[in-house]
């Protein structure tokens, strides 16, 4: 049996697990990414790592901020992980513009602790096929990367990812490897077994790999697939709404000024964009510390228990049949 670990050492920097990276994105943002870096960075003492995308640091330019930051919050031991860029491609429909060598060119001229390979996210159905474009793409965004550590994404099914992230693995002998959430099917509770089957199967290889799972930053979310064997995380949640400290459930971000008083920022002198990342940030903190001690000490089903509203953990119990197992 694969011994869970308890943290990762990635670039250097050691990551306790599982762990939350808040990301960073012109995409469905309200702020500049400069903005959030400088908040990330006033910030970080309750928060030390966070996802930066390669599009954005590509795009940006020298008055905006963006290098200054990023910088500065490294210069203070921050994890930073930088993402390919092809959310924001797809999303700005320039995916024809933004290439693997636009990755490759990021890579050099930025810093970063360690980031996530140029991910082909229509790849081929024949699964060898796949997986060898996988390798050697990851191979030639390692050479780019230098001594910094890149983990490969895969991109697939259900129930393809499984044996394609196995693979992957056992090739590159990579210390994690990334799956997007939304490949992982179509409800929460689909998912979660995704998350198992893909635990089962990466741990079958032997030793044990990261699992990070993209775009995901809800709550009880992270909770459900981090009980199932996750152990990384990256969304936006935490600067597209507000996060009800109570119940762990997400708002509209209008609706912040219903949940100031859950922390003294509330009452600060501060913005409403700045009071809000910090209450946001304030509860991922708690609630990531919070669930990895559950997890390390086998008791992710009780902090689900205590942490998820009673209907949220009923239906839970009822999909995983946890209360046979109470």
């Amino acid at each position: 049996m694969i011994t869970r670990l308890e943290e990762i050492t990635l670039g250097g920097n050691r990551l306790a697990m599982p762990v939350f990276f808040p990301s960073v994105s012109t995409v469905k943002t309200a702020l500049a990414p400069s903005e959030y870096l400088a908040a990330l960075h006033s910030l970080r003492d309750m928060n030390q790592q966070f996802l930066v995308s390669a599009f954005d640091l590509g795009r940006s330019h020298n008055g905006d901020g963006l290098e200054y930051w990023l910088t500065a919050t490294q210069d203070t031991g921050a994890t930073v992980l930088m993402d390919s860029g092809n959310y924001e491609s797809y999303w700005k429909d320039e995916q024809v513009s933004w290439r693997q060598a636009d990755f490759h060119e990021v890579l050099r001229r930025f810093p970063c602790t360690f980031a996530f390979g140029f991910d082909e996210q229509n790849p081929p159905a024949d699964a060898d096929a796949h997986v060898g474009l996988v390798v050697e793409r990851w191979r030639q965004d390692q050479i780019a990367a230098g001594d910094r550590v890149i983990v490969p994404i895969v991109h697939g099914t259900p129930e393809s990812l499984p044996e394609l992230c196995a693979r992957v693995a056992q090739e590159t002998q990579v210390p994690m490897i990334a799956v997007a959430e939304r490949r992982l099917g179509s409800g929460v509770f689909e998912r979660t077994r995704s998350v198992m089957a893909l635990r089962k199967a990466l741990d079958d290889n032997g030793r044990y790999v990261g699992l990070h799972l993209l775009g995901t930053g809800n709550p009880i979310s992270i909770a459900l697939y981090a009980g199932a064997g996750a152990d990384s995380f990256d969304g936006l949640e935490w600067c597209q709404t507000v996060v009800d400290h109570d119940t762990g459930l997400l708002f509209h971000l209008s609706q912040s000024d219903f949940f100031r008083r859950q922390t003294a920022w509330g009452d600060g002198d501060v913005s409403f964009h700045a009071r809000t990342l910090a209450h946001n940030l304030t509860f991922y903190a708690d609630w990531m510390q919070r669930l990895r001690q559950a997890i390390h000490q086998g008791d992710g089903l009780n902090f689900c228990r205590f942490n998820f509203p009673p209907y949220v953990f009923s239906q839970c119990a009822e999909a995983f049949g946890w209360e046979a197992a109470a």
